[in-house]
């Protein structure tokens, strides 16, 4: 009898642990995604700033430089801005679906909104152009930006965690990270031009 009563015992034992290293599991997986995605944030703003700084102290480069390796007359090789971004992620870029760098000259009088509006200068505004499309007929060359007016390094992209938390009971279903979380960083510099 007392044998009985020690199994019965074990087996609760067994219930017990897996209820508490479930909600275990699920709240350590949470906090390391979460660092992920701050790493990732933290990294992206860092690249971004780079990029326009990169940007701001070469505008005397041409118009296509924003996507294009130059070279000068001495065979000195620059790096495009967007290579030069890219480059400063240090590969988590991969973390990060449908990763792209737009590099633009920003719209001073957006910026004296309140609040202030971040967008790229317009060949007719009050309609401007989408920064991640070149062929843009509204775009102005991002080179354009006179001493002190600003220039802009956008990154974006959807940030997608690699274990899907979600906890679910058949008719319901609670998620405790979103399947996708979009990333927006966007850098100023003013143009040394």
């Amino acid at each position: 009898m007392r044998l009985r009563r020690h199994t019965r015992r074990r087996g609760m034992t067994i219930v017990e642990s897996t209820l508490v290293l479930a909600v275990f599991l699920m709240l350590l997986f949470g906090i390391f995604e979460y660092c992920r995605f701050l790493m990732v944030l933290h990294i992206g703003n860092n690249a971004a700033r780079d990029g326009a700084r990169y940007a701001s102290v070469n505008v005397d480069k041409p118009n296509n430089f924003d996507t294009t390796t130059y070279t000068d007359a001495a065979g000195k090789v620059y790096p495009s801005i967007q290579a030069y971004t890219t480059a400063r992620m240090g590969g988590v870029e991969r973390q990060v679906t449908g990763y792209q760098v737009a590099v633009y000259a920003v719209d001073s009088v957006g910026l004296s909104q309140t609040p202030p509006v971040i967008r790229p200068k317009s060949t007719a505004p009050p309609s401007y152009p989408d920064p991640f499309n070149p062929s843009d007929p509204k775009r102005v060359p991002w080179n354009s930006a006179l001493f002190t007016e600003k220039i802009a390094v956008h990154i974006r992209g959807t940030y997608r965690p690699i274990v899907p938390l979600s906890i679910s009971t058949g008719r319901y279903t609670l998620s405790l990270v979103p399947d996708n979380i979009p990333v927006n960083l966007i850098a100023m510099m003013g143009s040394e031009g």
